[in-house]
């Protein structure tokens, strides 16, 4: 090997020395980048799910905060729904006891055996009895209408009536605000005496004021009650039930106020008569007749369960 040869292969080896250091040197600086960045990634992702961790537990509170706050409100609505209807009870009772009488009553008493003459002794009792008194009720409540009496239910209540529908709503028969309201006669009616009246009451979740009246849907109920009892002013009568059905609050072919005539009124009694869900065993009401509709809420769609009668005779107390 010349001189020539020697010093190219020497430069040869040189450069093929600096070019793997050359490499050995990107490779690694590419290593520790891929290193780099792999720990910045999963720095990157447990940040992530450090953040993710936080937010999941603040939002674990937050429903849980919601959901006890939501708890709280429902277990104080239901309570002062209970506090509501308990009050509501407990006056109407002490409005029933006004008219609680305690009468006394002569009877006779057989004391005779078969070794002794017949003989007799008269002794006395007491008894307590329901006795309508209009002029307590005026006291207590000078929109007093009158009275309704369904026997073997809850509906025994005054009916009142206020200047607008909106009062009694909110009001019981005392005029002291409750979610219960009252049973009252709408004021576009003329009274118990007009030729047909409608009286609301609230459809109450306790079985209260006209809830009962959701049973005129069933046959049985229906056939077992077929009147009421019904006071108006100082007077005492038996209604007839003619027609039960369901209609909606704003149907004007049944909450109709005011007639023109016979025939309109006629109309209407047919119409009413004919949409009953049941036939009752009393007569389709003529124009003479004096017709009273009890009304209650179904549901909030607007839907309304309705009882329809009319007065028969008078009872003498």
């Amino acid at each position: 090997m010349n001189r020539k040869e020697f010093v190219d292969n020497k430069i040869e080896n040189n450069i093929k020395i600096r070019d793997n250091k050359i490499d050995d040197e990107l490779r690694i600086g590419f290593d520790s980048e891929k290193k780099e960045n792999t720990e910045k990634k999963e720095n990157t992702e447990n940040k992530k799910n450090k953040i993710s961790g936080i937010a999941y537990n603040i939002v674990r509170v937050i429903a849980f905060t919601v959901a006890g706050i939501a708890f709280g409100y429902a277990s104080y609505e239901l309570m002062d729904s209970y506090l509501d209807y308990t009050a509501a009870q407990e006056k109407y009772s002490a409005v029933d006891e006004m008219f609680n009488q305690i009468q006394s009553t002569e009877q006779t008493a057989d004391t005779s055996d078969t070794a002794q003459t017949a003989s007799s002794a008269e002794y006395q009792g007491t008894i307590t009895k329901w006795v309508w008194d209009y002029d307590a009720m005026l006291k207590y409540n000078d929109e007093s209408k009158g009275y309704i009496k369904l026997d073997g239910t809850r509906i025994q209540y005054p009916i009142v009536q206020h200047s607008d529908n909106d009062y009694y709503l909110v009001k019981g028969s005392d005029k002291v605000a409750n979610g219960g309201g009252a049973i009252f006669m709408d004021s576009r009616c003329g009274g118990l005496d007009a030729r047909m009246s409608v009286v609301y009451g609230h459809n109450m979740m306790d079985g209260s004021m006209f809830h009962d009246l959701m049973k005129f849907s069933k046959e049985d109920f229906c056939k077992k009650n077929q009147t009421f009892d019904v006071y108006v002013g100082h007077r005492h009568y038996i209604y007839h039930v003619f027609s039960s059905f369901r209609t909606k609050a704003d149907n004007e072919d049944i909450y109709k106020f005011g007639f023109k005539d016979d025939d309109e009124f006629a109309k209407w009694i047919k119409k009413t008569y004919d949409k009953s869900n049941f036939k009752y065993d009393s007569k389709m009401p003529g124009v003479s007749d004096k017709i009273l509709i009890c009304s209650t809420c179904v549901d909030n769609n607007g839907n309304r369960m309705v009882v329809c009668m009319y007065r028969g005779e008078e009872v003498v107390d």
